[in-house]
């Protein structure tokens, strides 16, 4: 059920309120009759199906829904959150009566079912005798609304300005490795409790190595660091692995739990993202590269902003979209969608960066927390220009721009010698030209070509030469619009003819644009604008008749309507190979402006891969037309020297190339260099992009009661700024535009003085000590509030936050802190005593045993089998048999892996803090079944026996080293011989028995507890 829709069913819970302005009877007024008929039918209903939520009991359990108290008839009188619902002697007017009838759609009362006909007959006649209720009270029903009292609020621990605290005192100094084990000790020595022993080098190595990379140390890895007698060698040991790249692919799944990624829309149709996995890509180069995490924040909200254009910027927001999202969408439904759309993004950045739950207050004022419904409507509103789209962006786009400083360098003597031509020659050329050519110069057809001013297309960059023809090229795409300016000084244009022509390097020689040299042209609009600024004239929408088709010298009717459809469009199948020309004539008088006409070309073309070549050209009625007259010829001349609303000095000198050689010589060489213009990779990324519509108060959460328009703003008592909504949301000064609210969020979160900073710190430095000790120091990783639970050791948890902003915002500092404290590196062994004390551990005495994630088991399965693919980055494998890391596995919300599911990965439809941990005997079933298992032990095997060990002894040594990282025990050796031993007579006489049985061994190795814990 969505938010939107708890919603409505909580509001159709009060609908059993009564306005206190209705005319109720009295208590005196109330006939035995009635009082009869209230106390059999009446009173046993309500007790029944409304007093677990609507009574005084319930309002002292802290259960009662939307203010309403049905148990009395002060409080039936007083009403609810959202008034009337009774009208004395008028049921059908009732609300009560509609949604116990169930008239409204998503309100219907009570939530279990609906109640009998007879139930529903006898509280209509009771409204219709006018609602009399025998109930007395000595005093009316008080029910004060709850007040956010905001100022005060602040003083709740992880409301509270960061401040680094002092290191406490501790008597037991050895055992102080990083300052963190202060903040341990303390309270360890004030309980009584007594440290844990240092871990052995092979334990900590296990333990450190799954917690940084997710895989398993290698035989060569575990050697190099036993042998390592250095007093420093486990410090260097944190080093490399936080160098690692497998340190990213790790620690970005942690994230991606928490931001509820995947590429998939959900709901019943569950449309794929095919762009989804860039973000999941730059999480991971991101935590590689330990970008700053303030900065880490502030790209996910706003890096479409930060970096418009740019591969990060639009792969980081795939953060807002990454929710689910329906495929199917009406007219009805969109506004609805839309809500709740942004209710995820609200949720999922309350609950992911800052530890609040916020979808309750979508409907009303938190319940707990000092967080009022303003706050969550701020939020909102800063997000109500963004929305979903699938977008092509510049893989490279720093090296595209490298490679563009280096094209303009060149291209910049060629633009010179051409600029220096029309300032310089140019006029006297065409003096010459005009006296001694003009007069006998003419055309021999009626069709000029237009001067190409610019092409601009959504998918495609465009590239207008002299000849006016303009090359396309760009990514294979489902349909595109482009988009044409040209210009001429003709009068009395009557008609357009857009050539596509073939070509050698098109599909098919063209001249079309898809696999097999074919388009559709689905719609031509060309508007005509006057090219003088002092032309008052205004743009003309021309009105185009049917259009004629030609190629191969034969005509065809264009049919009537362009509609994108193969049937009626112009296409070019099955003629390729051959020059096309389609003709449509003006419908009207002919055009054209004093001053010279721009013509806005547009054409949308379906159906292509981006590749081809037209050109336009225009008639303006004559059998054999001048090119131009002598007044337009000085017109021409002149339009060095005009302004640039008239024409550019380029168009003027490609016009004037056709007659002149020089010219032609300049225009060409700077054309042929424009042609070779870097061109930019594009990729498709599932990101945002602006779009959406204004946000308003709900209330309740519907969407069909709106209550006044929201504007940005953040959470109040996460402000210390006197001037708060000014500092981060100022008005936009004069002549410059307004900050981005998105930009302005990212802003405020990442204030650590007075915005939401701490508190975005204290939650992601929990989070890390989460991750390595199995138990947040607040154990409650996504609610920081009231209703979470509190942190077992406060002063530690500013500590860490202020070192995490002390030190630039960077993780892996942190991560090296925690790693190298005597509280990570003691050993899980138990103390009697210590255990007696603190039977929770939230002290810290022993380091428990922690389950590895599906992804660190399936992972490191695949690690000892030899057959995993370290190959980083690109597009989900579809998969669930890749032998690639499990973060690159497609993430499909209908279609979870289930060896995944089997072991706790959670569902992305929200944001998980926390990971469950179950313990299920499918869990020991697939393991032991699997033929993914099975193989896998088999290559296990064939890896242990390339190392040509001596005997069965050996082969069970290396297999210990291999899968648990240690080397097993004398009695495990005699264990396992005897296992195999019987396994190979189990087999008989089978020839490769032996090896069939040391293959079952590997197979029960796999099978241990061990194999999935680490100490």
């Amino acid at each position: 059920m969505t938010v939107a829709s708890r919603a409505h069913l909580l509001s159709a819970s009060i609908t059993f309120a009564a306005a206190a302005s209705c005319s109720f009877a009295t208590a005196a007024d109330i006939s035995a009759e009635h009082t009869a008929f209230f106390e059999s039918k009446i009173r046993p209903v309500l007790a029944e199906h409304c007093y677990s939520c609507h009574s005084e009991q319930a309002q002292e359990k802290g259960k009662l829904k939307a203010g309403l108290l049905v148990d009395s008839q002060q409080g039936l009188m007083s009403g609810g959150e959202t008034g009337p619902a009774l009208v004395p002697g008028k049921p059908s007017d009732s609300l009560l009566i509609k949604v116990i009838r169930h008239e409204i759609k998503d309100a219907e009362m009570p939530p279990k079912g609906r109640l009998p006909e007879n139930v529903i007959a006898d509280l209509a006649k009771w409204i219709e005798l006018g609602a009399p209720d025998p109930r007395l009270a000595t005093a009316p029903v008080v029910k004060s609304k709850r007040t956010i009292d905001v100022a005060a609020g602040k003083d709740w621990w992880a409301f509270k300005p960061l401040t680094q605290p002092a290191l406490p005192a501790v008597k037991n100094t050895s055992g102080v490795h990083t300052p963190v084990d202060f903040f341990i000790l303390a309270k360890q020595e004030a309980a009584g409790l007594t440290p844990g022993k240092l871990a052995t080098k092979e334990k900590l190595l296990r333990r450190v190595t799954f917690d940084l990379t997710g895989l398993a140390p290698t035989p060569e890895e575990r050697a190099a660091f036993l042998n390592d007698t250095r007093a420093d060698a486990y410090a260097k040991l944190i080093d490399r692995l936080l160098e690692s790249p497998k340190y990213g692919e790790r620690w970005a799944r942690h994230w991606l739990d928490v931001v509820r990624f995947a590429e998939s829309g959900g709901y019943e149709f569950d449309g794929f993202r095919p762009g989804a996995y860039h973000y999941r890509d730059w999480v991971i180069k991101a935590m590689n590269n330990d970008m700053p995490y303030d900065e880490f924040v502030r790209m996910q909200l706003a890096g479409d902003q930060l970096k418009p254009g740019q591969y990060d910027g639009a792969s980081a927001t795939g953060f807002l979209v990454a929710g689910p999202y329906p495929g199917q969408i009406t007219a009805k439904t969109v506004e609805k969608i839309r809500y709740d759309q942004l209710d995820d993004m609200v949720s999922t950045i309350g609950s992911g960066f800052l530890g609040l739950t916020m979808a309750c207050m979508r409907c009303h004022d938190h319940k707990f927390d000092p967080l009022p419904q303003r706050d969550y409507y701020g939020i909102a509103a800063a997000l109500a220009t963004t929305v979903q789209s699938p977008s092509k962006i510049d893989l490279s786009y720093a090296e595209t721009q490298k490679k563009l400083v280096v094209h303009n360098q060149l291209g910049a003597p060629l633009q010179a010698a051409l600029k220096k031509f029309e300032t310089e020659e140019l006029p006297t050329r065409y003096q010459a030209w005009q006296r001694d050519q003009l007069p006998t110069l003419q055309s021999t057809a009626p069709w000029q070509v237009f001067d190409v001013q610019s092409a601009t297309a959504q998918s495609a960059r465009l590239i207008a030469d002299r000849d006016g023809h303009v090359i396309y090229t760009g990514n294979k795409t489902k349909d595109d619009v482009y988009t044409l300016k040209v210009i001429t000084h003709q009068k009395g244009v009557r008609a357009f003819r857009l050539d596509a022509l073939s070509d050698p390097a098109l599909p098919s020689k063209g001249p079309g644009l898809s696999d097999n040299g074919n388009f559709v042209l689905g719609d031509v609009k060309i508007i005509a604008k006057p090219l003088d600024a002092k032309n008052k004239a205004k743009p003309v929408t021309l009105k185009l008749k049917a259009a004629q088709v030609s190629f191969e010298q034969k005509n065809y009717e264009f049919a009537k309507t362009v509609d994108a459809n193969p049937g009626t469009g112009w296409g070019v199948a099955p003629q390729m190979g051959k020059d096309h020309a389609a003709v449509y004539a003006i419908d009207g008088e002919a055009v054209g402006f004093d001053g010279g006409t721009a013509f806005e070309i547009q054409l949308r073309f379906t159906n292509f891969f981006g590749l081809g070549r037209i050109r336009l050209a225009f008639n303006n009625g004559s059998e054999l037309a001048k090119i131009a007259d002598a007044e337009d010829m000085q017109n021409l001349r002149e339009l060095r020297v005009l302004s640039a609303a008239k024409a550019a000095p380029a168009s003027v000198t490609r016009w004037f190339s056709r007659f002149d050689d020089r010219a032609r010589q300049l225009t060409a060489a700077v054309t042929e260099h424009e042609r070779k213009r870097p061109q930019p990779v594009l990729t498709e990324v599932y990101t945002t992009q602006a779009g959406g519509q204004d946000v308003f108060f709900l209330r309740r959460g519907e969407v069909d009661r709106k209550e006044g328009k929201a504007s940005p703003n953040f959470i109040q008592v996460l402000m210390r700024s006197g001037d708060a909504e000014k500092k981060w949301v100022p008005p936009p000064e004069e002549k410059k535009p307004a900050i981005h609210p998105r930009l302005s969020l990212a802003n405020w979160m990442t204030d650590a003085q007075a915005g939401g900073g701490p508190l975005l710190a204290r939650v992601i430095v929990n989070r890390l000590w989460r991750q390595h000790f199995g138990r947040g120091i607040v154990p409650t990783s996504n609610d920081f509030g009231t209703q979470g639970e509190k942190p077992t050791h406060p002063e530690l948890l500013d500590w860490l936050a202020s070192e995490l902003v002390k030190n630039g915002w960077r993780l892996k500092p942190i991560h090296r802190l925690i790693l190298l404290s005597s509280a990570y590196t003691q050993s899980g062994d138990l103390n009697t005593a210590n255990l007696q004390a603190d039977p929770e551990n939230h002290l810290w005495s022993q380091r428990p045993a922690r389950r590895l994630e599906a992804e660190a088991i399936r992972d490191t399965l695949l690690q000892l089998g030899g057959k995993l693919d370290v190959k980083m980055y690109g597009p989900s494998e579809t998969s669930n048999e890749s032998t690639r890391r499990s973060v690159y596995l497609r993430v499909k919300r209908s279609e979870l892996v289930p060896f995944m599911t089997m072991f706790d990965a959670p569902e992305p439809t929200q944001s998980i803090g926390d990971r469950g941990n179950t313990t299920v005997p499918t869990q020991a079933l697939a393991v032991m079944n699997s033929p993914f298992v099975h193989d896998l032990a088999a290559q296990l095997l064939t890896r242990i026996l390339a190392t040509k060990p001596a005997n069965t002894a050996a082969i069970i040594s290396k297999a210990y080293e291999f899968a648990l990282g240690r080397l097993p025990e004398p009695h495990e050796t005699q264990r396992m011989q005897a296992f195999i031993d019987q396994q190979t007579q189990l087999l008989g006489s089978k020839p490769d028995s032996a090896t069939l049985a040391q293959r079952e061994f590997c197979h029960a190795l796999l099978c241990l507890n061990e194999f999935i814990y680490v100490d």
